[in-house]
């Protein structure tokens, strides 16, 4: 079924089932959920959106299938699958003994992830050259750009399909699948990549806007403990290094500010890239 350009209006839609930072989730008949973005956010990001999405499906990479494109007044959205089911952030909640497999369980999708190749994707290199002459990156002056891209360059090549926003909230439980959202950062490169990227999201990223201070302390103990179990496990399993993850630590620290630019972020990861450049790029 061919959902591309579909309008819906408010009135038919309802009120949303839940709220992102980015979008409105609103259910639709067939078992299928309308992710309706915000009017600031851009067309191109949302195509990206929808052709990573219906490639990552073809690929096995995930289960839920993408229909298409939706309007609604000045709002694009996209349509896909509802699931029912809960992500494996939420999963102790239910039993707390979970908490221990989360880290293993987010290792092998990743790693399985990485197995499966596409060169549909756009590759990691290429979104990084772009990161770095967009305003969040205007901090750094011609110079420590061009020892950016040439460090960038250095790094190993790879058609890997790589997710680049990968951590528990994106990975829902339903049943016994588990289905890997949200593919519109993916690309295709070096799995060290995908890696280092989620060891920043554990260290660097921003909570939920607004959660309460007690709760930052507890989430920052619980995730410094799924970072160190979903670390080891994936080195088991790929025989990565810790070497050949540091090495695209600066890039993450690129990718990051250049594709979501959150503002509570911002001065530590500039510090952060800076010392790098000065160090080579070594962390």
């Amino acid at each position: 079924m061919d959902y591309q350009n579909k309008e819906y209006s408010k009135t038919s839609l309802g009120k949303p089932f839940a709220i992102g930072r980015s979008a409105d989730l609103f259910a639709l008949p067939e078992n299928q959920i309308l992710k309706l973005f915000f009017p600031e956010a851009k067309e191109s990001e949302i195509d990206l959106e929808v052709t990573n999405t219906i490639e990552a499906h073809k690929q096995g990479a995930t289960k839920m299938r993408c229909y298409g494109k939706a309007k609604v007044e000045n709002r694009f959205g996209i349509i896909f699958d509802r699931l029912n089911g809960i992500s494996l952030t939420k999963l102790p909640d239910k039993n707390p003994l979970e908490l221990f497999q989360i880290a293993g369980k987010l290792a092998k999708l990743h790693y399985e992830i990485h197995q499966l190749k596409s060169e549909r994707f756009k590759d990691i290199k290429e979104i990084l050259n772009h990161c770095l002459e967009s305003a969040p990156l205007s901090f750094l002056n011609a110079t420590e750009k061009e020892k950016a891209k040439t460090y960038i360059a250095t790094l190993p090549n790879g058609n890997s399909i790589l997710h680049l926003d990968f951590h528990p909230e994106n990975v829902i439980v339903e049943g016994k699948d588990e289905i890997i959202i949200d593919w519109m950062t993916a690309a295709k490169g070096s799995p060290a990549a995908d890696v280092a990227f989620t060891f920043l999201l554990f260290t660097d990223g921003e909570l939920w806007p607004g959660t309460p201070k007690l709760k930052i302390i507890f989430y920052t103990i619980i995730r410094k403990f799924i970072l160190g179990g979903y670390l080891k496990a994936y080195k088991k399993l790929s025989g990565i290094t810790d070497a050949e993850i540091s090495a695209w630590r600066l890039p993450a620290l690129i990718l990051r500010m250049g594709l979501w630019d959150i503002a509570s972020e911002r001065d530590g990861l500039r510090s952060q890239a800076i010392r790098l450049l000065a160090n080579g790029g070594e962390v």
